[in-house]
């Protein structure tokens, strides 16, 4: 278990799990305010988020890439560059919504994706695809530049 215990790792794990800020408190039964006042380091964080945070990422399809990029990433500098108020969109399949997919870049900013579950075919230039190609292909971490869009 990864001790969740400061802002910096608290944003960073939110956002390695792709949830906006809405949806992770609506699954921790919480105000909104909640996890604002625990983002911008108001208040302290109480372990039962912690457990609750790393129960999470147990469940994650890439859990261990999750655990390394919390252990070895430079939280408190992402956590500077990134605007906690961004959308985050998780990619999954627009029919069976499994995580298992295979993403591969067409064009600049087009990525044609599989779903291995049912098979579906999609294609999307979203953060999410651009964000699910490059972990499938590097590895899991954090970069500011994977939860904004580029400027062209």
């Amino acid at each position: 278990m990864y001790d969740i215990n400061t802002h910096y790792k608290f944003i960073a794990a939110r956002f390695l799990l792709e949830f906006n800020t809405a949806y992770l408190a609506k699954l921790f039964g919480v105000p909104l305010s909640k996890i604002n006042r625990m983002e911008s380091n108001t208040c302290n964080i109480p372990a039962v988020y912690s457990y609750a945070l790393n129960n999470l990422i147990s469940h994650e399809e890439n859990y261990k890439g999750i655990y390394k990029s919390l252990e070895n990433d430079d939280l408190e500098n992402f956590c500077k560059k990134i605007n906690k108020a961004s959308k985050i969109s998780r990619l999954s399949c627009s029919k069976c919504h499994s995580r298992k997919l295979h993403v591969m870049k067409m064009k600049e900013n087009i990525y044609f994706i599989e779903c291995m579950k049912c098979k579906k075919t999609m294609y999307s230039n979203k953060d999410s695809a651009m964000r699910y190609y490059s972990w499938q292909n590097k590895g899991v971490y954090l970069s500011h530049y994977l939860y904004s869009k580029k400027e062209i």
